[in-house]
């Protein structure tokens, strides 16, 4: 007797454990994966084209970070997190520090009727960077002047700054 429900608690557990892998295997499955579109895209003009914010990233040291490295930098793999963006589905990698960087691959977020209500584009993968998002670049694994800077790097100095201006307003910000 014994025995048996030695051999039936068994199976339970095999069961249980079976069934919490299918479940995690299910949630991994259900997690979306967004693809980069680029900066170009976001800058059309319907889009941020329109609204300026695409003019006032493009004076901002993000834009061209990748183009201020030397032919040697670019050709250090372990560089690359920090000055490019991502790889579009074709293949392309997106040079500097795009859109995208901050509030993720917008594949599914980039249509007008999506980007104009903030919680649809938020279910739709766009993220709204705050401190801990700037840090992934600017800390202490950062290369040369970016790890430098990480140290004294204030979040909200950098926040009056900007990086371009907020949609509808003069003011600097996401």
């Amino acid at each position: 007797m014994r025995s048996k429900l030695v051999i039936i608690l068994a199976l339970i557990v095999a069961g249980l454990l079976v069934f919490s892998a299918l479940a995690e295997d299910t949630k991994k499955e259900e997690a979306p994966e967004y693809d980069y579109i680029g900066a170009k895209k976001c800058g059309l003009k319907p889009c941020h084209g329109k609204d300026g914010i695409m003019a006032s990233w493009e004076e901002t040291p993000h834009a061209t970070a990748y183009d201020d490295l030397t032919d040697e930098q670019k050709a250090d793999e372990s560089l690359m997190k920090f000055y490019t963006t991502g790889t579009t589905k074709k293949g392309d990698v997106l040079t500097g520090v795009q859109c995208e960087a901050c509030h993720g691959p917008g594949s599914d977020y980039k249509s007008m009727s999506i980007m104009k209500d903030r919680e649809k584009a938020i279910a739709n993968g766009l993220l709204m960077p705050d401190e801990e998002t700037c840090k992934g670049c600017h800390n202490a694994d950062a290369p040369g002047k970016l790890g430098e800077s990480a140290e004294g790097f204030d979040f909200a100095k950098m926040m009056e700054k900007g990086v371009h201006i907020l949609p509808y307003s003069d003011e600097k910000g996401e």
